[in-house]
């Protein structure tokens, strides 16, 4: 037998890899993710729900998904449902996308990347736009919002909420957020 074919079946002759075992994702009893080869219910914890399925708009735009852009939001709307999506997925990579950085310093970047990781680790209730005006009564267009408002509950296991304004700033042809 020639190398090659003394290699091959010496190959052959190995133990074939365990095959992978299942990975159990859950939530402990402080709200955080628990990963483990063992079921969930042994470790205290309570298996982590899936997201809810994404919901269409009128318009046809889907949030929740990761769908809707990060990053420069053409319109309020826009701007609001990747906001939405971003702390559906509590991703605060993704919320921070929505965020207006222009002229903010690394310290500063340090500490607005803490404060949007705890928004984004709240559990989500409502994104809603705040204005000062009260609606107009003669058909005209409403005023332009002042705020984007995020309503959660303060954790896991509080019924507490916890209220955000973002600012609403408009750079470069885009709508950002800034606290």
């Amino acid at each position: 037998m020639t190398r090659a074919a003394l290699l091959l079946l010496a190959c052959l002759c190995l133990p074939a890899p365990a095959a992978a075992q299942a990975v159990f994702r859950c939530v402990g009893a402080d709200g955080q993710s628990v990963f483990s080869d063992q079921p969930c219910r042994s470790q205290g914890a309570v298996e982590r729900q899936a997201p809810p399925p994404p919901v269409a708009s009128a318009r046809g735009v889907v949030s929740g998904t990761g769908s809707t852009a990060e990053g420069c939001a053409r319109s309020l709307e826009a701007l609001r449902l990747g906001v939405r999506g971003a702390l559906e997925a509590r991703d605060v990579n993704r919320l921070a996308t929505h965020y207006h950085w222009a002229g903010t310093s690394a310290g500063a970047g340090r500490y607005l990347m803490d404060s949007l990781e705890a928004i984004a680790s709240r559990p989500m209730v409502s994104v809603e736009f705040v204005s000062d005006a009260p609606p107009r009564a003669d058909g005209q267009p409403p005023a332009p919002p002042r705020a984007l408002r995020v309503e959660q509950a303060a954790g896991m296991a509080d019924a507490g909420a916890v209220r955000t304004d973002f600012l609403l700033r408009r750079h470069a042809g885009c709508w950002w957020i800034e606290l």
